[in-house]
């Protein structure tokens, strides 16, 4: 697999006025590789992937693109970008795809409607084309926001929280068809998720986020206890298939403060 970087980020930095959401992120993307951005709710995976798409300006530092277009980013958000009350079928959402790699003169054409068509298929919903978008579930909604993502042929694919509120089958269905897609088109994937149950089975690397990113490597060597907690702010139980835990059953919390921060409190004696 190839080692070039598709993107990389040093020193970078967001602040919202008085907010520090990202601090002095250095990260790099590799080309042809699926990396999970995992950390507490709040901890800023969804910031850093919109800095990434181009949609959050860093405050400060650079983030570079090498042999990549914006338009070759394929987004799948938490929340779907379409009212579901809005007249459109799953088709024409998807068709949505392409208006960036289009411009905004150019109308979609016969390869465009081609296209849509074929995606939709790919992930499984040829036979809902015509159907009225907000008539889908869940599920198939996020299928559809998949195929709009892969119908602008992306170099890479972003998922934010893909699966938030889907039982353990349905991720495993989700993830299972994302890694298929990843070697069929040749993407590079970044997901966002705080659900450890994605990490040791469909990924090829992790990138702690808690307002920083904490450690960047394959999930067997940062997958312990001591990392989790200070990442996660609390006590884990984990249940171990060979030497990766995948569960988390206590609610995230925030970072704790580091050993050498200044604010912390000492501990007494005694308590």
């Amino acid at each position: 697999m190839s080692k070039n970087p598709l993107v990389s980020l040093e020193d970078v930095t967001v602040r919202f006025e008085e907010i520090t959401a990202l601090s002095d992120v250095n990260l790099e993307i590799t080309v042809g590789f699926s990396t999970a951005f995992i950390g507490p709710n709040g901890g800023g995976k969804t910031t850093l992937l919109k800095v990434i798409l181009g949609l959050i300006k860093p405050t400060s530092g650079r983030v570079t693109y090498h042999h990549l277009r914006r338009s070759q980013i394929g987004y799948v958000p938490q929340e779907s970008l379409v009212n579901p009350s809005f007249p459109v079928s799953a088709l024409d959402v998807t068709l949505m795809g392409r208006y960036p790699a289009l411009g905004l003169v150019k109308r979609p054409g016969r390869r465009d409607r081609d296209l849509a068509v074929t995606m939709l298929a790919r992930v499984g919903l040829a036979e809902l084309a015509r159907r009225p978008v907000g008539t889908l579930s869940g599920g198939q909604k996020q299928r559809v926001a998949i195929a709009r993502a892969l119908v602008g042929e992306p170099k890479l694919l972003l998922l934010d929280e893909p699966t938030s509120g889907a039982d353990v089958e349905a991720k495993d269905r989700f993830y299972s068809l994302i890694r298929e897609l990843k070697e069929e088109f040749s993407l590079t994937v970044l997901i966002a998720s705080h659900d450890l149950t994605v990490v040791p089975r469909f990924v090829d690397d992790v990138a702690c986020v808690a307002r920083t990113v904490h450690m960047h490597a394959c999930p067997s060597d940062v997958w312990d206890e001591e990392h989790f907690q200070r990442i996660y702010g609390t006590q884990m139980e984990a249940i171990f298939h060979g030497k990766v835990p995948h569960r988390m059953v206590e609610p995230h919390a925030k970072a704790k403060p580091s050993r050498g921060d200044p604010n912390k409190k000492p501990r007494r004696k005694g308590n």
